[in-house]
């Protein structure tokens, strides 16, 4: 009886070591094979007398050496805005000679801006602006001597909706500025000279 105890007792002693020794590597691979998704397997074989053990053991080690992808800004010009600025650009280039009448955009894609900001009528022409969005209004802020215009009906406090239309026809030449009181601060300016 007591020489299977102390077989027994060699041979747990030595599986014991076999299974420490693999824990306690120093980080190499030898003695196991590792798979492709990064586990190791180990077999070890202890006996010494009445058998063989084997075992199999699968560590999972979990490593990520994925690169960490960063987002990075890109400043991109909108269609909307390239065609708005051609628009302008073109309206600003031809209105240089005085036109007999002239449209102007009131809060267009719904920017605080009126469109043309600038222009030349000729005298008596007749300038009509649309409103393209709401909220707005036309306040004077500067004429020539003689000159009668008080801007859009109801003063700087009254505003008007999108699809409203204002008219009006400019007999003194000179300089007019206008502005919308509600957006002023944002710089929605605007001026024109009859000629």
């Amino acid at each position: 009886m007591d020489s299977e105890r102390r077989a027994l007792l060699r041979r747990v002693a030595l599986a014991g070591a076999v299974g420490l020794a693999g824990c306690a590597g120093d980080g190499d691979d030898t003695g196991g094979t590792e798979t492709e998704a990064g586990a190791t397997t180990e077999t070890t074989t202890a006996g010494a007398g009445a058998g063989t053990e084997t075992g199999t053991q699968t560590p999972t080690r979990t490593e990520t050496d994925a690169p960490t992808e960063t987002p990075t800004e890109t400043e991109t010009e909108t269609e909307t805005d390239t065609l708005t600025q051609t628009e302008t650009q073109t309206q600003t280039e031809s209105s240089s000679d005085p036109q007999s009448s002239v449209t102007v955009s009131v809060g267009a894609n719904g920017r605080t801006r009126f469109d043309p900001e600038s222009f030349v009528l000729e005298r008596r022409g007749t300038v009509t602006w649309e409103w393209a969005s709401g909220g707005h209004n036309i306040v004077v802020a500067a004429q020539p001597d003689g000159a009668d215009w008080s801007g859009t009906p109801g003063g700087s406090s009254t505003t008007y909706d999108g699809g409203y239309s204002y008219e009006e026809s400019f007999d003194v030449a000179g300089e007019y500025e206008y502005y919308c009181q509600p957006h002023r601060s944002f710089g929605m300016t605007g001026s024109f000279t009859v000629e």
